[in-house]
C-alpha cells in the first residue's frame, strides 16, 4: 500500500469500546500546525480504545497522551478516519 493512501476496506463495523491500532497518518495531518502534528505523530503504531464515532462521516475519536491510550479526555482527543485504523483483539491491552 502506498504511504498516505487509506486502506481499501471500510470500518463500518467499529463500535465504541473497540481496540484499534493507528496504522499511519492521513496526509492532512502534515498540513496541521506543528503542535497538532506532535499529538498525532507518536500515536502511529499505538493501540487505542474507540471513544466515540461521528456519523456521518464516520470518523473515530481516540483519547491520547504522549502517543498512548488515555482513560479520560483530559489528555488529547483526536478524530481520524477509520481507514487508517485496524482492529486489534479485544484481549490486547491499550498502549
Amino acid at each position: 500500500m502506498e504511504q498516505g493512501q487509506p486502506q481499501s476496506h471500510e470500518r463500518d463495523d467499529l463500535r465504541v469500546g473497540d481496540l484499534v491500532r493507528l496504522t499511519e497518518l492521513p496526509p492532512w495531518v502534515g498540513q496541521m500546525p506543528a503542535e497538532s502534528q506532535r499529538v498525532f505523530q507518536p500515536c502511529v503504531g499505538g493501540t487505542f480504545r474507540v471513544r466515540a464515532l461521528r456519523t456521518p462521516p464516520g470518523d473515530v475519536e481516540l483519547w491520547v497522551r504522549d502517543g498512548a491510550d488515555y482513560p479520560t479526555v483530559l489528555g488529547d482527543s483526536i478524530w481520524i478516519e477509520p481507514a487508517y485504523l485496524e482492529r486489534v483483539p479485544s484481549d490486547h491491552t491499550p498502549d
